[in-house]
């Protein structure tokens, strides 16, 4: 096993739930741990009996939900301050707000949902979505609901392959280096398409 995996291997062996649900907590507030391996550990953990799968499941939801929670909050609390600060105004201008906010209400609830799926800037979607005041009640339900697909999978991932534990980490790690590259080409190629048009409503 890769060194820092054999090191969360060997700490969720020694503090199991407890010790999940710390490193998922600290996941959520975008502390760089690869969430998705540490419940795929979890998993492999139930595999060789240290644990029980049921129980990991339901400790790794709460972990997420705490995490992400937290970091909305987090966002919630303080992010408007940041937005507000007369050195960063030129980037928080009053009509990129308004957008965002128009943004937020159409599309705000799908946007939570992919984010538990994108390990690389889930935890900057969470904070700007509290600092953009988005409906508390919506965006723990989406991130509910996603962590419920999710977190079973995942622990399940580890708890089936578990005699080829290493294979599956492998797996997991380039699946979501993958769909993290394929969202921001798609978000790049939108951003490009944004701007021609607007050029060309400038033109006319």
């Amino acid at each position: 096993m890769d060194g820092n995996v054999l090191v969360l291997t060997q700490y969720l062996e020694s503090f199991t739930y407890i010790g999940l649900l710390l490193l998922l907590f600290m996941c959520g507030l975008g502390v760089p741990i690869p969430e998705d391996i540490t419940l795929v550990l979890s998993g492999y953990l139930a595999y060789q009996g240290i644990t029980h799968y049921p129980q990991t499941v339901i400790v790794g939801i709460v972990g997420v939900m705490v995490g992400d929670m937290t970091l909305y909050f987090i966002g919630n609390r303080w992010g408007t301050g940041i937005i507000n600060h007369h050195r960063f105004n030129w980037i928080f201008t009053e009509k990129r707000m308004e957008k965002a906010q128009r943004y937020l209400r159409k599309y705000g609830k799908r946007t939570i949902f992919i984010a538990r799926f994108l390990s690389g800037i889930r935890a900057g979607i969470h904070l700007t979505a509290g600092a953009l005041r988005m409906n508390t009640f919506d965006f723990f339900i989406m991130d509910f609901l996603a962590a419920l697909f999710s977190v079973p999978i995942f622990v399940y991932i580890g708890y089936y392959f578990g005699e080829h534990i290493e294979k599956a980490l492998v797996l997991v790690s380039k699946s979501s280096r993958i769909l993290l590259a394929l969202v921001i080409t798609t978000i790049a190629i939108l951003f490009f398409c944004y701007l021609l048009k607007k050029r060309r409503e400038t033109k006319l």
